[in-house]
């Protein structure tokens, strides 16, 4: 079981993780998959109305998944209901020091 962060896409400022753990060992290429949609509200509520796991954010949300064949599902129930919806990196930065 994992989880998937849910942001807005064209955020103006980085979200940060604040409750996310970066692994002990990380190079300069770490990254976080995560969905970008244009409205996280509505896409809050409809994956709430399917009964999908979520947990609320400061920023964001989270979708708890136990399977990757959930992933398309997910995309597409949010694109019939009108939310573009992209898989990207969502890490904008990590200091390396």
């Amino acid at each position: 079981m994992g989880s998937i962060p849910v942001l807005q896409q064209g955020r103006d400022e980085p979200v940060c993780l604040a409750d996310s753990d970066l692994p002990d060992f990380y190079m300069e290429d770490y990254s976080r998959l995560g969905l970008l949609v244009t409205s996280l509200d509505r896409a809050y509520q409809i994956l709430v109305d399917h009964d999908f796991a979520m947990h609320q954010k400061s920023e964001h949300f989270e979708i708890t998944v136990d399977h990757a064949y959930q992933m398309p599902e997910i995309i597409n129930l949010l694109g019939q209901n009108g939310i573009d919806c992209v898989m990207a990196d969502i890490v904008d930065q990590v200091y390396q020091g």
